[in-house]
């Protein structure tokens, strides 16, 4: 199921479905990012339900560091497809176990999500009203 949603990403080619890209290589490998990264998978989904899910799930991977078991190479470690593909259908036959379901946390994880990218925002800002405040006092 997986493997025909998950493709090695081709540098320049665009996609018109949701989806999202799964760093392959170094030590964050299977951080999922939102936008482009260079080396990395891209996970295509059906819809932006499915996308969401799966990206807070290879959140969850990633912070846990359950591919850390599975990086090759001594240089520039990577982690190869189909060990990304079992580790997320392993957690995932764990998750759904029982009473418990990752879609319960999902919301949550969502609006976690959004109030850090308003926090980066706001020290952006203070960032620059600090360079301002430099420019102002510092040149002539």
């Amino acid at each position: 199921m997986l493997k025909s949603k998950i493709k090695t990403h081709k540098s320049g080619k665009t996609y018109s479905q949701p989806h999202f890209f799964i760093l392959n290589k170094g030590l964050n490998s299977g951080k999922p990012f939102r936008h482009y990264v260079c080396n990395s998978f891209v996970f295509l989904a059906d819809d932006k339900n499915e996308r969401d899910f799966y990206y807070f799930m290879l959140q969850g991977i990633w912070e846990l560091r359950l591919l850390r078991p599975y990086l090759k190479g001594s240089v520039i470690e990577f982690v190869r497809l189909g060990d990304v593909i079992d580790v997320i259908e392993e957690t995932l036959n764990s998750v759904n176990t029982g009473n418990r379901s990752f879609a319960d946390v999902q919301n949550t994880l969502a609006q976690i999500e959004a109030h850090q990218n308003n926090l980066q925002q706001q020290l952006s800002h203070l960032m620059q009203l600090r360079k301002a405040l430099f420019c102002k006092y510092l040149t002539k």
